[in-house]
């Protein structure tokens, strides 16, 4: 039977599609997990790669998230939504990649190849157009900003990307991390804190 007859997909792939194509995959339709790679699939790289600042290691911390994510199906719960689900998924392969490789950020990105709207980190079409002397100067604000996230402790870059790069909502993060709301904005100033002394740190570095 044909996949696209059985699903509704011109609503924003709701949670109830979602859970049509898992039951699919669930029984026995391996090509329906297709549809989900292909929604998800930036969703997964973007955090790899905000989260290990590598290109090579992002791309194959969401080939190995999303096999776990198919092999672990039967065990999935339609209370979540399957986006937070394969967040956390992502997010643990990404802590096992750095606990036993050791990962550290080594942005290599060029922000210019990045065309992400509303994104704090890279410029947008109208910032490329801008003066080359400011472009360069909005990058290098950019690298430092990436910087600092990278030498964040991994808890709070998780909840700093998740927040304010993801642009997910408390309920959402809470989900995620499987802490609660208050536990959420006490993590999140924190992290805001220790992020905020980092850009000063790196202020003062710079003027001396």
């Amino acid at each position: 039977m044909n996949i696209k007859n059985r699903l509704d997909f011109n609503a924003a792939h709701t949670h109830d599609n979602d859970l049509k194509i898992i039951e699919l995959c669930q029984a026995g339709n391996s090509d329906a997990f297709a549809y989900l790679v292909e929604k998800y699939k930036n969703m997964v790289y973007q955090l790899a790669l905000r989260m290990t600042a590598n290109y090579h290691d992002s791309e194959d911390i969401a080939q190995e998230s999303f096999l776990k994510a198919y092999r672990s199906l039967h065990q999935y719960k339609p209370s979540y939504s399957f986006s937070s689900w394969l967040y956390q998924i992502t997010l643990n392969t990404i802590r096992d990649r750095i606990r036993k490789q050791d990962l550290t950020a080594s942005f290599s990105a060029q922000p210019e190849n990045y065309q992400e709207a509303g994104s704090p980190l890279y410029p947008n079409s109208a910032e490329l157009a801008e003066d080359p002397e400011e472009r360069q100067i909005r990058k290098q604000n950019r690298f430092a900003m990436q910087s600092a996230i990278n030498a964040l402790s991994l808890s709070h870059r998780e909840i700093i990307i998740l927040r304010h790069i993801q642009n997910l909502s408390y309920y959402e993060i809470s989900k995620i991390l499987n802490i609660t709301l208050n536990s959420v904005k006490v993590r999140l100033h924190r992290a805001r804190v220790e992020l905020k002394d980092m850009l000063q740190e790196q202020e003062q570095e710079n003027k001396e």
